[in-house]
């Protein structure tokens, strides 16, 4: 009975500090959607040097990947902490799914509605912005863990 006690200690290392200095879940998404914006608006800055048009197009990739991520970051972490594990793999599922559909509307409207976008070079630079941004979802957190570390 006292091996049981030790293993649903509250003093597990297994367990999150309350005070811990890394937010969790939902929080920690929208802090990427947010860094995916902010990175989205000054790639169009350094678009600007170029001219408007680069600017714009480079500004619609990452409206594109910022609000398909939006879009992730809400569903999938809807369920709270404690959940049942199927009901949080379902919304993750639900997030993933409509990430790719939003992404892929994104796209579609800007492509069939915008005759600047159906030139091949700013085609390019909206997909080539879309990955840039889309790369805040690994930089974000490898570069927080790393000044956290300081």
């Amino acid at each position: 009975m006292q091996e049981k006690s030790k293993l649903t200690s509250s003093n597990s290392p297994s367990r999150a500090k309350p005070n811990s200095v890394e937010p969790r879940g939902r929080a920690f998404a929208l802090q990427i959607v947010a860094a995916q914006v902010i990175a989205s608006c000054v790639l169009s800055l350094f678009g600007l040097v170029f001219s408007s048009q680069v600017a714009i197009a480079i500004l619609v990739g990452g409206v594109i990947c910022s609000l398909a991520n939006l879009w992730l970051a809400i569903v999938a972490f809807r369920p709270g902490l404690g959940k049942p594990p199927g009901e949080m793999l379902a919304a993750f599922y639900v997030g993933e799914i409509g990430k790719f559909v939003v992404t892929a509307l994104l796209f579609l409207v800007v492509f069939t509605r915008f005759s600047l976008f159906k030139q091949p070079t700013y085609a390019l630079l909206i997909f080539i912005a879309y990955v840039l941004v889309q790369s805040m979802a690994w930089v974000y957190p490898l570069a927080r863990s790393r000044l956290f570390k300081k």
